[in-house]
């Protein structure tokens, strides 16, 4: 039998419960995980300074810094030493300013990273890569090692609830009044434009395809999963493999814009990029081409009118001024590009490449409208609508009119939009007069139009930054 004293000694020594019947080291286990007390609770013991990548310079100096995450992998180092690392998170880390590479040691503690997240980085050093280390990619040569769970300095806090998703969205050294250097297109790239150094391609996201796994040489299992991507130009595929795949979930179809720089890339039928150590994608990116790319993909989504009313522009006093601007495509571009909520008025010489009047009337398809959300097509200035049983107006069908271009563009075919005195003075006659015109003479009509240059009235008016151009007069 044991003594009293032994018996009052075990109650005493029995950790205190609370009302609720658990001991306060149960209650911390678990509101904190094992193994991440020591990165989720910090309190910096020095003073530390804010600054930005692109101030930065190999040295010692204590420093705060935050970015987005437009980059990272996990690099497996296995050890069964006691509270020795397990391995590290290269992280390209980006802000307005500059990039510089995190090199993040772990040991239990487990990090839920993805692309495009805004973290904040405790540091004692800033280091700099060379070819004789090769530490850092060389896109980002600059790096910081920090061991949150082994050193008592230095610290990284991902941020959830507090980022509001506008800070450091804008790439570094990008200006709206000018194009980011080696920006191309997804058909130069495909085209050759891979051989440009640090080539950079604005898409959108397409599709999100599903989760893949398969077995790696030395026998472990990994995960890829594919996004579909696509521009103004072609479409491509962008594959991400292992941890970068949980940045997936939070992009969106026709939505999220993404701009990736240095892709590893293989050409087939179409693009096939992927992520390496030099690569980076910035998430929706604050600049005004990722804006008019995000406009395009919405207007895509939608059911687009088979034949749009002229704009409510007022062009009297332009037309009637002594002073009459004369621009070519390239300029009518930049004009758009810089000022995105400005009203354009001017004059463009241009040539009409060709004229298709003879086949649309042969279809019964020289004139259309839309009503109750159906494309209406008759050779008749009044038809009646087979949803509502309304009588319905018809326009000119702006198919008709061939590509146009001038020395520096073009525009295709049925993407202007013109007046109706706009096209009496391209055909030589109303609608009405068109539709009861004789087929040799609509055949001649075409051929007597064909490489006409001619100048054309416009006036430019976007919405949600992308727009057509209206073109109101037409003089030969």
């Amino acid at each position: 039998m044991p003594t009293s004293s032994s018996i009052q000694s075990y109650f005493t020594s029995s950790p205190t419960k609370n009302s609720d019947g658990f001991t306060a080291d149960e209650v911390q286990s678990v509101v904190q995980p094992a193994g991440g007390s020591a990165v989720n609770t910090w309190t910096p013991t020095l003073d530390y300074e804010e600054a930005d990548m692109g101030s930065l310079e190999p040295g010692p100096r204590n420093l705060m810094l935050i970015g987005r995450v437009v980059n990272f992998y996990d690099v497996a180092k296995p050890s069964k030493r006691h509270k020795a690392a397990q391995g590290y998170i290269k992280i390209m880390l980006a802000d307005d300013t500059g990039v510089l590479t995190v090199r993040l040691w772990y040991a239990n503690a487990e990090y839920k990273l993805r692309l495009g997240q805004l973290i904040t980085v405790w540091t004692v050093h800033i280091s700099n890569s060379s070819e004789h280390n090769a530490l850092a990619p060389n896109t980002a040569p600059l790096f910081t090692t920090i061991f949150p769970e082994g050193e008592r300095h230095c610290h990284l806090m991902v941020h959830e609830n507090s980022d509001d998703g506008t800070q450091f969205k804008r790439p570094f050294n990008c200006k709206d009044s000018r194009a980011l250097p080696s920006l191309m297109t997804l058909r130069s790239f495909t085209d050759g434009g891979y051989d440009v150094d640090e080539p950079k391609l604005l898409v959108c996201v397409k599709s999100i395809g599903a989760r893949k796994r398969y077995i790696n040489r030395n026998g472990t299992t990994s995960e890829l999963l594919t996004l579909g991507i696509f521009d103004d130009t072609a479409d491509a595929s962008l594959t991400l493999y292992s941890g970068l795949c949980d940045s997936a979930s939070f992009l969106q179809t026709s939505k999220s814009v993404l701009l990736i720089s240095n892709p590893g890339w293989r050409i087939e039928k179409t693009a096939k990029l992927s992520l390496n150590a030099n690569s980076r994608v910035d998430i929706d990116p604050d600049i005004g081409d990722a804006r008019r790319l995000r406009a395009l993909a919405q207007r895509l989504t939608k059911k687009e009118h088979v034949n749009p009313p002229f704009p409510v522009i007022d062009v009297s006093c332009f037309e009637e001024s002594p002073v009459r601007a004369l621009y070519n495509f390239a300029d009518i571009d930049d004009f758009a590009r810089m000022n995105p909520r400005e009203e354009l008025l001017g004059y463009v010489s241009c040539i009409v490449t060709s004229l298709n009047i003879v086949v649309p009337y042969k279809r019964n398809m020289l004139l259309s409208a839309e009503c109750c959300g159906v494309a209406i097509f008759a050779n008749a200035t009044n038809t009646m609508c087979k949803q509502c049983e309304k009588e319905v107006e018809l326009r000119i069908n702006p198919r008709i009119l061939g590509p146009v271009l001038d020395e520096t563009g073009q525009i295709g075919s049925g993407k202007l939009v013109l007046s109706d005195r706009a096209w009496g003075e391209l055909l030589g006659r109303t609608a009405s007069q068109l539709v009861h015109t004789d087929l040799e003479v609509l055949r001649y009509l075409e051929q007597r139009l064909l490489f006409l240059r001619v100048t054309m009235g416009f006036a430019l008016k976007l919405e949600d930054e992308i727009g057509r151009l209206a073109v109101w007069c037409v003089k030969s």
